[in-house]
């Protein structure tokens, strides 16, 4: 659940927030993501979901074992929280230590955090490789990596090493997380007055000359409502993982019953949610198109965002939002969670469909 800064992000973080939360659909978010995958695959096609699931006769890849050695069956929603709970500092969000197999994996995968997200600017009309904000493990490239992996091809990435129940568990956590949009765009700003939103694309010196928000993570929020009114998160980006994800719970009328929500969600098929061409290509699409959604995130005109150099020299934001903005987030979370449960079960189907 704690984010891994790029070393581009080091000097920013410093003197900023000491732990930055970056939960990118919150626990919650993720076993949604996940339940709605369980239920599409095991109804349309129950081959591939008893494959990766298993059956007490037949283990399958996600098949593990307890501490005394029974096996355990785990479904996409069991797994789809294993990489953030596999992070250090986390037990108090995941609720329990990490398991012997988390720990391994998080042994032989140290830049696990860097593997959640990236970073392209908003102003960026899509996923370009190796541009400003991007990284060789960002959520993007592990993505393609594992589709790789799991069709018996042999990618490599310098400290990546995923056995195939980790590639799954991993796909139906970063499939989640790229479909919440500050884990896909960032706002900068210029770092002389901290007010002006800049394109690391276009001024000089890049990506260095430019103040990083962190996903959002660096703009705390303001109560919407006077005082003794608190605001609903304690920062942009965490108010994207949670906050709108329970929101849209309580708008269906399913306020804290995810497994309910999700078999609603996974009932309707959304808008456009189907995805052309080579699955290896199919995250570079969906950040493509999540980047505008992320813009708005930042920009609209019902959240207002103000910035400025604090005593020590560093960018301070503040962000406030409107009701209207909260409604509109709440919408997008509920449509988000949708397309990325119906492509997790798409993007297994196609790399399991012989």
């Amino acid at each position: 659940m704690w984010r891994t800064f790029p070393a581009a992000h080091a000097a920013a973080m410093l003197g900023a927030i000491a732990c930055t939360p970056a939960l990118a659909w919150d626990y919650p978010g993720h076993r949604i993501v996940g339940a709605i995958a369980d239920a599409v695959l095991s109804a349309n096609e129950p081959g591939i979901y008893k494959k990766i699931v298993g059956t007490p006769a037949a283990p399958g890849i996600l098949t593990g074992r307890d501490t005394d050695g029974n096996l355990l069956q785990r479904t996409l929603r069991d797994v789809a929280v294993y990489p953030d709970c596999a992070k250090s500092g986390n037990v108090p969000y995941c609720g329990r230590t990490p398991s012997k197999e988390e720990i391994a994996y998080a042994a032989r995968n140290p830049q696990n955090g860097s593997y959640h997200f990236t970073d392209v600017p908003v102003q960026q009309p899509k996923y370009v490789a190796d541009s400003p904000g991007t990284e060789k493990t960002d959520v993007v490239r592990m993505i393609n990596y594992i589709v790789a992996q799991l069709r018996g091809k042999k990618p490599h990435i310098e400290g990546v090493n995923l056995t195939s129940a980790e590639a799954v568990w991993l796909l139906a956590h970063l499939v989640g997380d790229i479909h919440q949009p500050l884990h896909v765009g960032a706002a900068y700003y210029d770092k002389a007055t901290c007010a002006t939103q800049a394109d690391p694309n276009t001024v000089a010196g890049g990506i260095a000359n430019v103040a990083p928000t962190n996903g959002g993570n660096f703009i705390a929020l303001t109560a919407t409502l006077p005082a003794p009114a608190a605001p609903p998160s304690d920062n942009l980006h965490l108010y994207w993982d949670g906050v709108v994800v329970n929101r849209a719970m309580q708008e269906a009328g399913l306020a804290g019953s995810e497994q309910d929500f999700a078999r609603l969600l996974a009932s309707d098929p959304p808008p456009n949610w189907q995805t052309s061409g080579d699955p290896e290509t199919w995250a570079e699409q969906w950040t493509s198109e999540v980047i505008p959604t992320a813009n708005d995130a930042y920009n609209r005109s019902d959240i207002v965002i103000t910035g400025q150099l604090d005593a020590a020299g560093r960018c301070a934001w503040k962000a406030r939002l409107d009701p209207t903005y909260q409604a509109w987030a709440q919408g997008v979370a509920h449509e988000q969670l949708r397309k990325a449960g119906f492509r997790l079960a798409a993007l297994l189907k196609a790399i399991y469909t012989p």
